[in-house]
């Protein structure tokens, strides 16, 4: 697994709360998780990679205290603790320590393209859930969009929905919701890509973690948050990156 850089945590905790790719894309998650959720009596949580803590905490103001956070950053989980969240420890994705059929959802955001061996990390959400059980899972997409801020964030790879598919069925969980996202943007994400890649910048002259004037950044979050309520009834065929909502088949324990 490969970590972030300390400094990458800092500007996340930054601006996570009011960036505008943070905001819509924590609108459209969080519209499919609560959803998900609202049919389930004390749910318990896993948010695997939970970062700085941000979506265990919105999940605990909306109700939901039985969350377990997990990280294999330090640096992160000294965030978690700045929050004063209990039930959040260091361990590796593909094997955490926890107790088989022990959650009714985990959700993987941001994370699973920092794994090495995704399968194994799949396999071990599918082991963890309970029967009925729900992952939710956001990733980068497309290989042809790698730019500046997948290598300062150490990914290994940005994924198609094809690959996502067969890597999450084959270990028998059933997709029920498989998207691209953050389409609208699409062509201004990719023609800043290219352009940047042109110029030969580096990490040290891009960054997209950093706050956009009020107006701008409000424009873009209008136009990303936009596609919150087509996504209940469309799959789009391509964007920036990809949301999946798997089912663990069978009967509730």
């Amino acid at each position: 697994m490969r970590l972030m850089d300390k400094r990458l945590y800092d500007q996340i905790e930054q601006i996570e709360n009011d960036h505008w790719w943070y905001v819509a894309r924590r609108q459209i998650i969080f519209d499919w998780i609560l959803r998900e959720l609202e049919r389930r009596e004390n749910p318990h949580i896993l948010d695997a990679g939970c970062g700085t803590g941000y979506n265990i905490e919105y999940l605990k103001n909306h109700g939901y205290h039985r969350v377990t956070g997990l990280d294999y950053s330090l640096d992160a989980l000294r965030y978690c603790q700045s929050r004063q969240l209990s039930g959040v420890f260091c361990a590796d994705a593909t094997n955490p320590p926890l107790a088989t059929a022990s959650f009714d959802m985990i959700t993987a955001l941001d994370i699973v393209e920092h794994v090495e061996d995704d399968r194994t990390m799949f396999n071990a959400f599918g082991r963890l859930l309970k029967p009925d059980g729900t992952l939710v899972v956001f990733t980068p997409a497309f290989n042809f969009l790698w730019g500046v801020q997948d290598e300062v964030s150490h990914h290994f790879r940005r994924y198609t929905a094809r690959e996502l598919r067969e890597k999450i069925t084959a270990t028998g969980l059933t997709i029920e919701k498989l998207t691209y996202v953050n389409t609208f943007l699409f062509p201004l994400v990719l023609g800043g890509r290219l352009f940047i890649r042109l110029r030969g910048q580096t990490q040290e002259d891009v960054s997209e973690n950093e706050m956009h004037p009020s107006w701008s950044n409000g424009i873009l979050k209008r136009i990303f948050a936009a596609e919150r309520p087509l996504l209940r009834y469309v799959n789009f065929p391509f964007g920036v990156s990809l949301l999946c909502v798997a089912r663990k088949t069978g009967s509730p324990i």
